[in-house]
């Protein structure tokens, strides 16, 4: 036998208020039943909706997605590395590669 789900239920699962689960319903969206007066959704029902609803993402739309951070290097002319201050002193060592 296949779970039925209420209306809150499967707004609490899709994240959305109960009276768009109602609106997907009215549009055709969603497919439901009516049992004992109540409006309940089979979970198969739910899964191919929310299939349908999900967008299909590729992987060029990943890529695109990725923040591209600069780097700065410091060097030994940087105006940072030149201010003079009481405390640790600071000793810029080359990387290794």
């Amino acid at each position: 036998m296949t779970n039925l789900l209420s209306v809150r239920q499967v707004a609490f699962i899709l994240k959305v208020h109960p009276l768009s689960v109602r609106r997907y319903i009215k549009e055709g969206k969603l497919k439901a039943i009516r049992a004992a007066g109540n409006v309940r959704i089979e979970e198969s029902e739910l899964q191919n909706f929310n299939k349908a609803l999900t967008p299909k993402v590729s992987s060029k739309d990943v890529m695109m997605r990725v923040k591209k951070t600069v780097v700065k290097v410091f060097n030994e002319d940087d105006p940072f590395l030149r201010l003079k201050a009481r405390g640790a002193s600071f000793v810029l060592t080359e990387e290794k590669r």
